[in-house]
């Protein structure tokens, strides 16, 4: 009976162990993606969006700074986040040192995601300079329920923001639902992504979430539908349409959950939207 070599199985995996630790989290990716919808391409002709997601950043280190370079490089119009900007409970401050250095012509805009809903009244820093609740930071702006009116081009961009919790819900049931204008396209920025096939909204659109890091690790959806772990499976990253007028991105993120600091065949993207006339696919 032939003897199992362990030795080779060891260093293979200590090899992808430290590849997924200490390589892949840190080799981002820079994601084009194009929108073909016509509604979407007339109000938003040639703006280029750069959508940022769960950074969860302790401060200005190695992924900030490649960040930063990229926004230099790319010049985008328009920033937006979709939250998790620190780890879960963690202190703003140096997430905030590394936010407020983004800029781009029509502003940084974003909405907070559950690690940061987490850190209670220290989340107030986001929102609120020295937690002065008189004063409102405006870079970056954290939309909290709300909708703002941006200019270009002739047009405005009308972008709402949700906040993780069932307030968010209950707004964009108002802002999306029944009744809803239907006259302009809406640029929704939001944590989670799963109101987005929930709600029975037609009118043209373009959801950007984060959350779920693309899984870390890839891995089949069924596997992910089994152990429950990521709420909405079948939408675990990249584009999808509601064939409706609705389409959705969701970002694999920047960083990496404190308790698993690996990424394995999901790199963390910076991602990149324009628009295009036709419909999807062309």
């Amino acid at each position: 009976m032939k003897k199992i070599v362990f030795g080779p199985v060891l260093v293979l995996f200590a090899l992808l162990l430290g590849y997924a630790a200490f390589i892949e989290p840190f080799w981002i990716r820079t994601n084009e993606v194009t929108i073909h919808d016509d509604a979407l391409f007339r109000s938003w002709q040639g703006l280029r969006i750069m959508h940022l997601s769960d950074l969860h950043s302790q401060g200005i280190g190695r992924r900030e700074r490649h960040i930063l370079a990229l926004v230099k490089e790319l010049r985008p119009d328009l920033i937006l986040m979709s939250g998790d900007y620190t780890q879960w409970r963690k202190n703003p401050a140096g997430a905030l040192s590394f936010l407020q250095k983004l800029s781009a012509p029509l502003g940084v805009y974003g909405v907070l995601g559950d690690a940061d809903d987490a850190a209670n009244r220290q989340k107030c820093q986001y929102c609120h300079p020295g937690q002065q609740y008189d004063k409102r930071n405006r870079q970056p702006f954290l939309l909290q329920d709300e909708v703002v009116r941006l200019r270009w081009h002739g047009h405005e961009i009308k972008l709402a923001g949700l906040t993780p919790d069932e307030d968010g819900v209950e707004f964009a049931q108002k802002l999306l639902g029944p009744g809803a204008d239907r006259s302009e396209p809406t640029l929704v920025l939001s944590h989670f992504g799963k109101m987005w096939s929930a709600l029975p909204w037609s009118l043209p659109g373009l959801w950007l979430v984060g959350d779920t890091h693309g899984g870390q690790i890839r891995l089949p959806v069924w596997f992910w539908k089994i152990i429950k772990y990521k709420p909405d499976p079948e939408h675990l990253a990249g584009l999808f349409s509601n064939g409706r007028g609705g389409f959705m991105y969701v970002n694999r993120g920047i960083g990496t959950t404190r308790g698993f600091p690996f990424r394995l065949g999901v790199r963390p993207e910076v991602v990149m939207i324009q628009f295009r006339p036709g419909s999807h696919g062309q």
